[in-house]
């Protein structure tokens, strides 16, 4: 289960970067950072070094600080009905009634994606590894989870959970999606903003 654009209407590490900068008072540094990182996309810097050129900017950070900073955010954005997709979050319940385990893979981090876990009842998170020193964050990303990332750990878990993937559904909204898409029985396109998904056969939720 992809998250940012498909599970929830936003891109949730960049939702977190800016409330955690307003409530300190620099919100428009952080708002210009965030036009940079889209102008970087833009200009057609990878996925992968995009994401790792804008999470430099959670060096020295508290890791403790930020997880409660995410528990904030989540609270305050989730009283938003617009938050979550609705046509997914029910398609993840009815699976959660027969008994499927929901996994989040997303290119976002940890203190973004716990409580978005905890709230739908995921079992397992597949997200950016951030580099730790002494309880701060260093800014230096581990691995990233984008693209092929995606499949990859997505096997890795198959393997060590004995899950055959032929039987698991996946959602995604974007064509770097389709590396996890094609190693499930069930991929299921969210929305139809991206082009290159459009012939893709899968089922179809609005986005």
């Amino acid at each position: 289960m992809d998250v940012d654009e498909t599970l929830v209407r936003c891109v949730t590490f960049l939702s977190l970067f800016v409330f955690d900068a307003r409530r300190r008072g620099r919100g428009a540094e952080a708002d210009t950072l965030v036009e940079e990182f889209r102008a970087l996309r833009a200009a057609g810097m990878s996925r992968a070094e995009s994401h790792r050129w804008f999470y430099r900017h959670w060096a020295g950070r508290d890791v403790a600080d930020v997880r409660r900073v995410g528990d904030d955010w989540f609270t305050s954005r989730v009283a938003d009905p617009a938050f979550f997709n609705p046509a997914v979050r029910h398609r993840l319940d009815e699976l959660s009634r027969t008994g499927t385990h929901i996994v989040l893979v997303s290119g976002s981090f940890t203190p973004a994606l716990r409580p978005i876990a905890e709230a739908v009842g995921a079992t397992s998170v597949l997200c950016t590894t951030m580099e730790t020193t002494a309880g701060k964050y260093t800014g230096e990303v581990l691995a990233t989870m984008v693209g092929t990332d995606k499949s990859a750990a997505l096997l890795r878990y198959a393997e060590r959970t004995a899950v055959d993937l032929t039987s698991c559904t996946a959602f995604g909204d974007h064509h770097s999606d389709a590396a996890m898409f094609e190693l499930v029985g069930h991929p299921v396109v969210v929305g139809d903003l991206d082009p290159r998904l459009h012939g893709y056969p899968a089922q179809r939720l609005p986005g």
